[in-house]
């Protein structure tokens, strides 16, 4: 409007008003998207422009804004984020039935304006099928483009939604997100960790007698109980090497109670193979027997090289937690004396004095026999009271 030369006296106060309506509009839709209030926002701006254009039209009939209308029913399926489905048709179709009013009240009905000239007046055959046909058509245009562009968006989505998952099962959510932003990992020392080593007596000798669809089935089964158990006790599987399971408490997050968590896990994990072992023994099946050993101190975690990335620790506390569970018995957890002294005022121990383990002289082990009788419920060996956990939250908030 401020482009037509000259402008009236009397619509200087209008344009004024437009176009601080106009400002006013993008500042409120700009407050309301920040706070949070996404479709109020959106619905906010479709209905500012609609009157905005509707101030125009009625002001100044001789000029073409009515034809923004067009667009305007563009403008919900746009801005309107699609799980708002039927939010967006509705607001699509009210500039739609604007258009079809000011049609009918400029050329059918011959109305007034506020300002100008009145245009002609037509017949509503020559106007209506014209107008209806027309917007019909840009809408149904519009609305397969929008449906076209929203599936290929939630396809896209669901792709990198697997494909983030994909990269979580394989490295810790805190690296993975480092590797995506800067292309490396740098490798980081933890004071504190606990690592764990699993490994099934007379593999071997049993998998001879397994055709490898029922071995890789049985160690899928028995491995996937495992990822079960990591997840519910904060720990990081690491990986696994033939029909060893390695795990870890303390990284890439530290805490306090890495080593309570580990004998927690370690404790869970071996009453579901006590109980496979008595299903299979019932049934006159061979059965595997687990070794488990835990030791704790520092180490190096992190991922190297550039290709098939896998997250990783080093130290001598992984060398000592390996001759732990080589030096342990089928059936128990045995645990170093390192990791005792973290875990003593929880679990019941039983010492087994220095025992030999290759390459490492001797070291202090024990054996881990469950929870302490005040800190477990009655006749459970390895289920927690309510005064455990508030001992470990205690240990938890240090």
């Amino acid at each position: 409007m401020s482009w037509l030369p000259p402008v009236p006296e009397n619509l200087v106060g209008l344009l004024r008003a437009v176009n601080i309506a106009g400002l006013l509009e993008l500042t409120i839709s700009g407050v309301l998207l920040r706070r949070g209030y996404m479709l109020a926002a959106q619905i906010f701006l479709c209905f500012a422009t609609w009157i905005q254009l509707l101030t125009i039209i009625f002001t100044l009939p001789g000029q073409q804004a009515y034809m923004y209308l067009s667009v305007g029913m563009l403008l919900p399926l746009l801005v309107v984020v699609r799980k708002h489905k039927v939010a967006r048709i509705v607001l699509a179709l009210i500039p739609f039935c604007l258009l079809i009013a000011q049609q009918t009240y400029f050329k059918i009905l011959g109305g007034k304006a506020f300002y100008g000239e009145e245009p002609k007046v037509f017949r509503a055959d020559e106007v209506l099928v014209d107008v209806v046909g027309s917007q019909s058509l840009l809408l149904l245009l519009a609305y397969l483009f929008i449906r076209s562009r929203d599936e290929a968006e939630a396809k896209i989505q669901a792709e990198h939604k697997k494909s983030e998952q994909l990269l979580l099962n394989i490295l810790p959510e805190e690296i993975a997100q480092e590797l995506k932003e800067k292309g490396v990992s740098e490798p980081r020392l933890h004071r504190s960790a606990t690592v764990c080593f699993t490994d099934f007596k007379g593999f071997t000798q049993i998998a001879e007698t397994m055709s490898p669809t029922e071995l890789v089935a049985e160690l899928d089964r028995c491995f996937s109980y495992f990822d079960s158990v990591m997840e519910r006790h904060n720990l990081e599987k690491l990986k696994t090497i033939g029909d060893s399971y390695m795990f870890a408490g303390g990284i890439p997050e530290p805490n306090h109670t890495h080593a309570i968590d580990c004998v927690m896990a370690a404790l869970e994990i071996q009453a579901f193979m006590n109980q496979m072992k008595e299903i299979k023994a019932n049934q006159n099946l061979p059965y595997w027997e687990l070794r488990l050993g835990v030791h704790s101190g520092n180490l190096v975690a992190g991922v190297i090289g550039e290709k098939k990335f896998a997250y990783d620790v080093w130290s001598d506390t992984v060398n000592t937690a390996s001759r732990c569970e080589s030096s342990g018995i089928p059936g128990r957890i045995n645990i170093s004396g390192a990791t005792y002294e973290l875990v003593k005022d929880f679990f019941d121990c039983e010492y087994r004095g220095a025992v030999p383990a290759k390459n490492k002289g001797k070291i202090e082990m024990y054996f881990v026999n469950g929870l302490l009788s005040d800190l477990r419920r009655a006749g459970e060996e390895r289920i927690p009271n309510e005064e455990f956990r508030k001992r470990y939250e205690r240990l938890k908030g240090i």
